[in-house]
């Protein structure tokens, strides 16, 4: 029972930690750096862009993927990047503040991001397949 309410408590944590823009999802650090900001808003800009295309989305594990067989640009690809390493360096945190691991909440937010994408998105469920919400 206590990992349960461990479980509910880190995924409340976790939402909290995740920005959300536009109907895509980024989990970021705060930076300082007008720069760094201003990539950061590039970033969440082109990967809503492809979220909305179909060309990544949601998955299980927590982070953004390409869709199978989508073709994806490398700025896509590195902005997608980008937006998953923000995510693990909040899992990562979370996970070490309520002592799971980052796996663990990953998915818990993973489940999340799929349950609230928008219709038109595509999603890789537990089965490992892609759909579209």
């Amino acid at each position: 029972m206590m990992t349960f309410f461990k479980s509910k408590t880190i995924l409340k944590l976790t939402l909290s930690a995740v920005l959300s823009f536009g109907g895509g999802i980024t989990a970021l650090g705060v930076l300082s750096a007008p720069t760094a900001q201003a990539q950061i808003q590039s970033s969440k800009a082109v990967v809503n862009k492809a979220l909305a295309q179909g060309l990544i989305g949601e998955t299980v594990s927590g982070y953004l993927a390409p869709v199978q067989g989508a073709v994806v640009s490398q700025g896509v690809r590195n902005a997608m990047n980008e937006i998953n390493i923000g995510r693990k360096s909040v899992y990562t945190r979370l996970a070490r503040e309520q002592n799971l691991s980052v796996e663990v909440v990953a998915a818990l937010t993973g489940e999340k991001q799929i349950a609230k994408a928008p219709a038109g998105q595509k999603v890789l469920d537990r089965s490992g397949t892609w759909r579209t919400k």
